[in-house]
This record gives structure tokens, sequence and C-alpha cells, in this order.
């Protein structure tokens, strides 16, 4: 499995009503700001679901699940 963002649904990080709390959360920085979106480093993420989790915006999910 990976994590992927669904950019139909993230807006952001400057959109974000959480301001970008995928990414402040992530205890191992495998989520970045890149020109202001959050993107998944998926060699470093291990998949836990906190980024999934505590998504306002409901643009993270674990692809097959």
């Amino acid at each position: 499995m990976a994590v992927i963002i669904d950019t139909s649904k993230c807006n952001g990080v400057d959109a974000c009503p959480a301001g970008g709390l995928c990414i402040e959360i992530c205890a191992l920085n495998a989520m970045e700001n890149v020109d202001g979106r959050p993107k998944v480093n998926g060699e470093a993420c291990p998949e836990c679901g906190l980024c999934v989790m505590n998504c306002p915006n409901e643009a993270i999910s674990k692809s097959g699940s």
C-alpha cells in the first residue's frame, strides 16, 4: 500500500482548514511542503495513517483501502 493525496480534495497548505496538519504531525518527515502542496516521500513513509486520520478534507488515503 501507499499513502496518496487526492489533489481534487486538497487545495494546498494555504487553503487547508488545518494549515497543513498532515505535514506537521508526520514524525518521520515523510510528508513535505512542495510548492504549497503536501507531498508524500514514499521511501520515508511508514504508512502509519496519522495524516489519513487527521486530514480535514479527507484528501489523504492509503491506496488499496
